[in-house]
């Protein structure tokens, strides 16, 4: 399966993992084992302030897309997981330096990424050349951490409003 960004211009990620910079990559396998659940929905319903409201109102319709691959209310986050990484909101357990290439042909599996693993039982040993970091595990679990996130708009919110409503 190919994941959305790189199916939707594999030539284009192709070039960017090819390029002489590191990369983080966040693969299908992680995103879709990380998920916000019914009960994570409803903290953000339940909440005072208006930006997690809203946003428990939008996940609504990505849960209802994914019930039908995951047979239950739940979605994978995964741009949000991918810029938590990022910014150090959680962190990676298992992430080896390796190669990556793209199948850009155009055959069923155009857009698929292809990692070299071949150092899965040997602690990944270094791949001379490699610049893509592939994130295959995370350390500890990233929907409490986003729902955190997300429920502390509200606080910063109205605490904002009232500091500039006070100013003014």
């Amino acid at each position: 399966m190919a994941e959305a960004n790189i199916a939707n211009d594999p030539e284009a990620a192709a070039a960017v993992l090819a390029a002489d910079w590191n990369v983080t990559l966040v693969p299908l396998d992680v995103t879709m084992a990380n998920v916000l659940e019914e009960s994570h929905r409803q903290d953000l319903l339940a909440s005072s302030g208006p930006v997690p409201r809203a946003l428990g109102e939008m996940l609504g319709y990505y849960f209802r897309f994914y019930e039908g691959q995951f047979g239950r209310a739940c979605s994978a986050m995964h741009d949000p997981l991918a810029a938590a990484l990022a910014v150090g909101g959680v962190r990676a357990a298992v992430a080896p330096v390796v190669h990556v290439d793209v199948d850009t042909t155009d055959g069923p599996r155009r857009g698929q990424t292809v990692c070299d693993l071949r150092g899965l039982y040997l602690d990944y040993p270094e791949q001379p050349g490699a610049r893509c970091r592939v994130v295959l595990e995370l350390d500890g679990d990233f929907a409490p951490h986003l729902v955190e996130t997300l429920l502390s708009f509200s606080e910063s919110t109205t605490a904002g409003a009232a500091v500039g409503a006070t100013a003014v």
